[in-house]
């Protein structure tokens, strides 16, 4: 059960290290219109996308951290309970992470920092997957 708490632990800030590279570093370097690039009307889309990550983000932390709790409750419950608290509380991390990842391969694939969030927001995914809770034996 530590385990798993540490990996999920490990998620988050893997998650939150994503979001801080790509608020940081490269989302001011990305150029709206590839096509003309004197267009500067407008908000570029990867900083509507960014604001869109912070804020899923924000709710799927809180999700995971109501989850947690509700895990420490339920640790003598059934098994299949256990599991699917698990995955009502967690399925937002895991699509924020994807849509990170889909978001820095698409605006931020020629960044360091952009791929560098990417990975994170990947690794973020992995340790998500790891930290399902295992059946006792």
């Amino acid at each position: 059960m530590i385990r798993s708490e540490k990996r999920l632990g490990a998620a988050i800030l893997c998650l939150l290290a994503a979001c801080a590279l790509l608020f940081f570093f490269p989302a001011d370097s990305v150029v709206e219109n590839p096509k003309d690039l004197n267009d500067t009307r407008g908000v570029p889309a990867v900083s509507i996308y960014l604001v869109l990550l912070i804020i899923l983000t924000a709710a799927s932390l809180a999700l995971t951290g109501i989850g947690s709790i509700a895990q420490r409750f339920l640790r003598l419950r059934p098994f299949r309970l256990r599991i699917s608290v698990y995955a009502l509380a967690n399925i937002p991390l895991v699509s924020t992470s994807l849509l990170g990842v889909l978001v820095s391969l698409a605006y931020l694939y020629d960044a360091v920092a952009g791929i560098m969030a990417a990975l994170l927001f990947l690794l973020a995914f992995a340790f998500v997957l790891l930290a399902v809770p295992q059946k006792p034996q």
